[in-house]
């Protein structure tokens, strides 16, 4: 029996684990190995107010702005006040920084920040720097269980006991917790042109939706603008950090194409220089990063440098082939201020949490500033509930049973699913593509997972989770932030404040509501 059980070993499960009590006997299971969590390719860095000519409030200003009118007052108000703090603690325990001449920390800039308030390690390896850092520090704290697959969540009477997991060998087992965290990440992985790790294949939205718990902000899919592409597949990550030292998009004959479309060009809001480039790819042929005149361009970027030098580009003499690509989920599992989803003793953090921080549009660089706010947050919540040590029921009962599953148990080809994904619930919808794919890929029953195969779970996590977001772009009929329908190509004033709300009960579509002390149990 463990205090807390996190799924998941990114920087938002190692975060918790290091703000939990020592006396806490604490779980985390990974996919793969904690090195090859999201959190670890995150290049751009963390905004924080650092410097002291910024502050929180501006921080907060610019986060509402790019978020397309979409994100929560109070919870942005969180990450940026509680985020600065935050970082400063881990800056003063050790976490490595990037220095200037006079020892300050040296900020960078990316698109629609006011001022610089990036803090980089590493230059661009911060979230690989980050990640060691938080590995280090939780080493004897943690009985890590990597290579472990979530199968399922142990659900008992409306309340969450744990999780169903599977080794490399195959072989199941139950963990048992007073508390489960999703600390699953991303769903980059479900597209076939992604930035991310490709273990980022949106289990969590599965896991949770069959247990009961409300999805919401599913639609709101975060693409971004250059990932190195060669010979039309994903060659990795160029950090928005690099057009923040003054690279520009470029047409093939050397043209920019960021002139007359946003004031900001190139540090526009990501929704706007992704669908500039993706459009750019469709109808006029290859987009470039032009980072010639960048000073010290391999002592900055130095895995970047290396990636491209790999490839056979060297951005010092040429441009850098970019396009669009699956990035970041601003939707998930719905939580309040401290974690807590709609299910009881079952908790959400990092990017499988829709906290509402991120709206329609993240802005740059908070991603790991919420990763590291809300686990923090939530470790304070669990210490309050006092029941370390204390005894209860492991009831076999794993879940709802509802309806039993197709037998033979058939699924859509994992790369056909990520391309149709990509074409139809991609950069750019449309309502005719989207009723297709879910026509196409219906959602599955929920039945009893625990009869399929690991590997048939897997598939079905992936088609749920798929089909969770396809059916939430489908009724948004509007454009806002990353969510962008040709058929309908502007913002709805109807539309505004409205959340759309899935879970086993049905869809709601709700205002997104504020109050001083918010809860969701």
């Amino acid at each position: 029996m463990f205090d807390v059980c996190i799924i998941g070993g990114g920087a938002a499960g190692l975060m918790l684990a290091h703000s939990l009590p020592s006396s806490y006997k604490i779980a985390v299971l990974t996919k793969a190995s904690p090195e090859n969590a999201n959190s670890s390719l995150a290049q751009g860095g963390i905004a924080a107010s650092l410097h002291p000519s910024d502050s929180p409030a501006a921080h907060a200003s610019d986060t509402l702005t790019a978020t397309a009118g979409h994100s929560n007052p109070q919870r942005v108000d969180i990450l940026t006040t509680e985020g600065a703090s935050v970082l400063r603690q881990l800056m003063e325990e050790g976490l490595p920084y990037d220095k200037d001449e006079t020892g300050q920390p040296a900020l960078g800039i990316e698109g629609a920040h006011s001022t610089r308030r990036i803090l980089h390690s590493g230059g661009d390896q911060t979230g690989k720097m980050l990640m060691a850092y938080l590995m280090k520090k939780t080493e004897d704290k943690i009985r890590l269980f990597h290579h472990h697959q979530a199968l399922d969540l142990v659900i008992d009477q409306g309340q969450c006991r744990g999780v169903v997991a599977c080794d490399e060998s195959g072989s199941r087992k139950v963990i048992y917790a007073r508390h489960t965290v999703l600390a699953t990440g991303g769903i980059g992985a479900l597209y076939s042109h992604t930035s991310n790790s490709p273990v980022a294949e949106g289990d969590g939205l599965s896991l949770a939706y069959r247990a009961g718990a409300v999805l919401e902000d599913l639609e709101f899919v975060q693409f971004h603008p250059t990932i190195l592409t060669i010979d039309g597949k994903a060659k990795g990550l160029i950090s928005e950090a690099v057009r923040g030292e003054g690279a520009l998009l470029v047409n093939i004959d050397g043209k920019a194409i960021m002139e007359n479309i946003h004031p900001l060009k190139e540090l526009a809001p990501r929704d706007i220089v992704a669908r500039t480039i993706e459009w750019h790819w469709q109808e006029k042929g290859a987009v470039f990063l032009d980072a010639r005149h960048i000073d010290g361009f391999g002592r900055k970027f130095p895995a970047i440098l290396k990636n491209c030098l790999a490839h056979g580009i060297d951005p010092a003499l040429e441009g850098i082939p970019v396009r669009p690509g699956a990035h970041f989920h601003m939707g998930g599992v719905k939580t309040d201020e401290n974690g807590a989803t709609t299910v009881r003793q079952l908790y959400a953090i990092g990017e499988i949490a829709s906290t509402g921080v991120h709206g329609a549009n993240r802005l740059a660089s908070n991603s790991l500033l919420e990763a590291i706010v809300f686990a923090k947050r939530l470790a304070d919540f669990l210490v309050e509930q006092s029941d370390v040590g204390t005894d209860i029921s492991q009831n076999q009962d794993r879940r709802l049973e509802t309806e039993t599953l197709p037998a033979p148990f058939r699924i859509p080809d994992s790369d056909l699913l990520r391309l149709k994904m990509t074409h139809a619930v991609g950069i750019l919808r449309d309502k005719a593509q989207l009723k297709k794919f879910i026509a196409d890929f219906p959602l599955l029953p929920v039945g009893d997972l625990l009869e399929l195969s690991n590997s048939d779970i897997g598939d079905y996590h992936r088609t749920t989770a798929s089909l969770l977001i396809a059916t939430a772009a489908f009724i948004r009929d509007e454009s806002r932030g990353a969510h962008f329908r040709m058929d309908l190509p502007h913002p709805s004033a109807e539309w505004q404040g409205k959340v759309i709300g899935i879970s086993l009960d049905g869809i709601a579509i709700t205002d997104r509501k504020i109050h001083s002390k918010e809860t969701v149990q």
